[in-house]
């Protein structure tokens, strides 16, 4: 119960879009449509699932974070934030090879969140990473599986110490990825095995 309330604390949710609002202020800033266009624009080449996003439920999930107590607003955006520092990580890492295209899309969030003035300007108080954060969390589903394999390898290399070039640690972790699914899967068989049929007892009693 406990974990669960923790995790929606920090839930980002992207509101349902109203039809009767167009309100397009955060704060002092107003957001500009061309601002919103490129935002759009490059979250769609991030994930081409993502949702679109208009002001109107920008202005909103501003007013419901300006809303939260204040360490939990903090809480959410540090969360998203902090997967994008383990996306750069991973870009730097030169024990891990990153395909081409998630590389590529992984620069563009990036250089986007290193951006100063944005959708909201990063020096508005609190706000001023809600664009940046909301980006991270409607793309993330692209990136989501090669980091967690990532967060993988890095515990694996920490505690185990492979040796060798970058390839062969890669390989070393895999290897081991590889005899861990074997073993889950024969435990899995185990549970699964019925157990052996015992033998029929011989009637000793019958009732005529």
């Amino acid at each position: 119960m406990n974990a669960r309330l923790a995790t929606d604390r920090l839930e980002l949710r992207l509101p349902p879009e109203s039809r009767d609002s167009r309100r397009r202020q955060v704060g002092a800033i107003a957001i500009d449509d061309d601002a919103m266009a490129h935002f759009n624009a490059l979250l769609a080449q991030l994930d081409a699932n993502a949702p679109h996003v208009s002001a109107d439920q920008m202005v909103t999930l501003a007013r419901w974070l300006q809303d939260q107590p204040r360490d939990d607003a903090m809480a959410v955006l540090s969360e998203r934030l902090g997967r994008a520092e383990q996306l750069r990580r991973m870009l730097n890492d030169s024990d891990w090879d990153v395909p081409g295209d998630t590389r590529e899309r992984a620069r563009m969030l990036i250089s986007y969140l290193q951006q100063v003035q944005d959708l909201i300007p990063d020096d508005q108080p609190l706000v001023g990473h809600l664009d940046d954060a909301l980006l991270v969390e409607l793309s993330w589903p692209a990136f989501a599986a090669e980091t967690v394999d990532y967060v993988d390898f890095c515990r694996f290399r920490s505690q185990e110490r492979p040796r060798g070039s970058a390839a062969e640690r890669r390989l070393a972790w895999e290897t081991a990825c590889l005899a861990e699914a074997a073993l889950l899967q024969q435990r899995r068989q185990v549970r699964a095995r019925p157990y052996a049929a015992a033998p029929r007892l011989p009637d000793f009693l019958r009732v005529t």
